[in-house]
Formats: structure tokens, C-alpha cells, sequence
């Protein structure tokens, strides 16, 4: 069986949607190493992976780091740059881990990119690129086409700075032939695993056969279970707006909450990072957690009041769930718009969106029809990618064969 080392992004979002992947390797008899920030131990190590942690720049659980909802060009050029010091720093844990144990397939997330296609190119082995959200090609960028993401000019000082950083890193590495555009983009990769439908992807009609589209793949275990239905026999709206801390987050919560009793719901809520004093009294259909087992709960739930991230987006459609979508980051707002645009569900701005609107939301996608059908069919194309085992198929396809 196959060595296949697998690095992470620190970031839920980018983690979840490859552990049940993770899983299905293991199954299969093969070695994983997954390269992840210490905080990720318990998940990554309850999926049979063998743990490689790194320090990462990151805070647990990025407590106490604020996400600007609208994000300057000079606060996206740090981001960039950030991101590049992050997902270079595992390279000596990686390299020091492993020692003459390389694997025989690297897989890496689109976003903590450096290392994994650092040691790809440097080691000379097949890679795998994996995408929780929305993937871009040569030709087509949806980031790019979104007009509400500013993007910073080449010559700002700190892209500037960031290319420096990664052309050192490069010629440390013996690839002085590939230049920093090329290794940002990832060009050349020829295999691109995107854990979302292509009929929900943004210019689907741009990507060839290197992009597999195999739908969420969703978590198992804890998340199944822990949670029933209230006697009550109201319809069960899930509330939630992400595991990260956003301007005005406990605002918008609470009038999210505000809006499913006027819909006479019963709502289910995964505070977060929102101290649950900020939400004021809830009447007694009002469940309140830190976080809640959200595949249990969409099992039950008539809609989701969401924030547009993308796995929570996916894991409502595969459970034929309507969305209210309140996006607060350029990324979520591609979600929300793409969600609206199918007739999925609601997108409202968060920093408009009262509690009536929201109410008006809701009971929309709970009695829409037309909005009932176009879920329906959207969660037969998640059925259809084929998901973990789909995932996992592809993988094994990029071990060289004289392994």
C-alpha cells in the first residue's frame, strides 16, 4: 500500500472536508500522513493518520483574529502574505518527520499550497490539489469576476515582499526553472479534487478533465448523532454563522434567532465564538450551543440560517435543505449568490437583514415549490459525484504504478 502525506491549511472549512477522504485511504490499507497545527490532533488522529504537526502562525481555533467584512486591498495583500509565511513554516517539520519515508502521492489544500507544492515538485512525486470551494483554471477566475473583492495592485510593496519570500524559498529548494506565478497558480497540476458539484461550481463549462467535481464529502461519527427533534413538533431551523468571529457576528445572530420564532421554529444554534449573554433571553425554542452536530441536525431541520461558507452550504443541499444565506466575507458572497442565483434558497446582506426579512426568508424557502424542486435536484448532483470513495479513487490513481 501507498505513503500519502496530505497538508492542511489550519482553517475548519479546509480541514473537514478531507477527513472522511482521509478516512477511506486508511480503509483501503494505505499509510496517510497529515500535516496539520497541533489543535487538529484529535480529528486528524480519529480518522487512523498518522498526525504530523507543525507550529503553526495561527491561533487555535484563529480565536480572537477578527474577519473584516469588507476587506481592504491592503488587508487582502497581508492576508496573501500571511498565507505564504503559513504554509511554508510545516516544510522542516515535514522534511524532519518524515526523513527517507516520502510518500508516494502528495496531496495539498488549494489555499496552504507552498508546502505541498514545494515538496511535490522538489521530491518529484504526483500530486493532488484539494478544493473546498469554488476552483479557478487558467482562463476563468471567479474570484477575479466577483467586483465586491478588491484586489491589490502587483506592485503593492507586500506582494512584493511575499514573491521575494517565495523565490527565496524556490531557489533554496532547487527549483530555480519555476517561476513564482507559476508555482502560485499551481500550474501544471493535473489533478484538481473539488468537494462541490459541478453544477454548483461558477464557470463550470471552463474546466477540463483535470478537475474532478465529487461533492462534499461529509463527516461521519460524532456529527450523526447527539441530537433529536423537540416533541414539540415545530419545524426545526438550523442557525449558525460559522466556527470564526466576524464584525457584528452576535448582532446579526441574534436577530437570525429573532426571526425563526416569528417563523413559530424551532431553532438550533451553534454559537461559535458569540458569547450566548450577547443573544439577551430565548424562549424555550430556542436551543443554544457552543456548537451542534450539524449532520444530525439538517437530517431534521426545514432550512438553514447559514453564513454562506461553503461545507455548510454543501452539507444543506446533500440533506435537501433550503439556505438563508447571510454572508460576511467576499467568498461567502459568491455563495450566497450562487445559492440565489439557483433558486436554492435566500442571499440577504447581513448588515441590512432585520429580523423581519429574515423571517420573510425563511418562510419563503420552506414553502416555495419552485425552490423545493431545485433542492431536490441539486442534492441528487452531490449524490452523484460519488464523494469520499470518488475522492479516494482519484487519489489512488496518481500513485505511480511501480509502487
Amino acid at each position: 500500500m501507498a505513503h500519502i502525506l496530505l497538508i492542511q491549511y489550519p482553517a475548519s472549512g479546509h480541514i473537514n472536508p478531507t477527513l472522511p477522504v482521509v478516512e477511506e485511504l486508511v480503509r483501503r490499507g494505505h499509510r496517510v500522513s497529515f500535516v496539520v497545527s497541533e489543535d487538529y490532533r484529535g480529528i486528524v488522529e480519529a480518522t487512523g493518520a498518522r498526525m504530523l504537526a507543525y507550529p503553526s502562525l495561527v491561533p487555535p481555533g484563529w480565536s480572537g483574529v477578527e474577519i473584516p467584512l469588507h476587506p481592504s486591498g491592503d488587508e487582502l495583500a497581508r492576508a496573501h502574505i500571511d498565507m505564504i509565511h503559513e504554509t511554508l513554516t510545516p516544510l522542516p517539520s515535514i522534511v524532519a518527520s518524515l526523513g527517507a519515508d516520502r510518500p508516494d502521492v502528495v496531496v495539498y489544500d488549494v489555499l496552504g499550497c507552498a508546502a505541498g507544492r514545494m515538496l511535490s515538485l522538489a521530491w518529484k512525486v504526483p500530486s493532488v490539489v484539494v478544493c473546498p470551494t469554488f476552483a479557478e483554471n487558467e482562463t476563468y477566475s471567479p474570484y477575479t469576476a466577483a467586483a465586491d473583492i478588491p484586489a491589490p495592485g502587483p506592485d503593492h510593496p507586500l506582494l512584493r515582499q511575499a514573491a521575494a519570500v517565495v523565490r527565496a524559498a524556490l531557489d533554496a529548494w532547487g527549483l530555480r526553472h519555476v517561476t513564482v506565478p507559476e508555482f502560485l497558480s499551481g500550474a501544471g497540476e493535473r489533478c484538481w479534487l473539488v468537494f462541490l458539484p459541478r453544477a454548483f461550481q461558477l464557470g463550470e463549462n471552463t474546466f477540463d478533465e483535470r478537475y474532478h467535481f465529487v461533492g462534499p464529502c461529509l463527516r461521519s461519527g460524532a456529527d450523526d448523532t447527539g441530537w433529536s427533534p423537540p416533541p414539540s413538533g415545530r419545524p426545526v431551523v438550523l442557525v449558525s454563522l460559522g466556527t470564526l468571529h466576524y464584525d457584528g457576528s452576535a448582532a446579526l445572530l441574534r436577530r437570525a434567532v429573532e426571526a425563526t420564532q416569528r417563523e413559530g421554529a424551532h431553532a438550533v444554534v451553534a454559537l461559535g465564538e458569540v458569547d450566548p449573554a450577547a443573544l439577551g433571553p430565548v424562549g424555550e425554542h430556542v436551543e443554544l450551543h457552543r456548537r451542534v452536530p450539524q449532520l444530525a441536525v439538517l437530517r431534521h431541520a426545514a432550512a438553514f440560517v447559514s453564513h454562506a461558507g461553503m461545507n455548510s452550504t454543501m452539507e444543506a443541499l446533500a440533506h435537501g435543505v433550503p439556505l438563508v444565506e447571510l454572508p460576511q466575507t467576499g467568498e461567502q458572497r459568491m455563495v450566497a449568490r450562487r445559492v440565489s442565483g439557483l433558486g436554492l434558497g435566500c442571499a440577504l446582506d447581513p448588515e441590512t437583514a432585520t429580523a423581519a426579512r429574515i423571517a420573510r426568508a425563511l418562510h419563503l424557502v420552506r414553502t416555495s415549490a419552485a425552490v423545493r424542486d431545485r433542492v431536490a435536484r441539486m442534492r441528487a448532483a452531490v449524490a452523484a459525484g460519488g464523494g469520499a470513495r470518488a475522492a479516494a479513487d482519484l487519489i489512488e490513481s496518481r500513485i505511480p504504478v511501480f509502487h
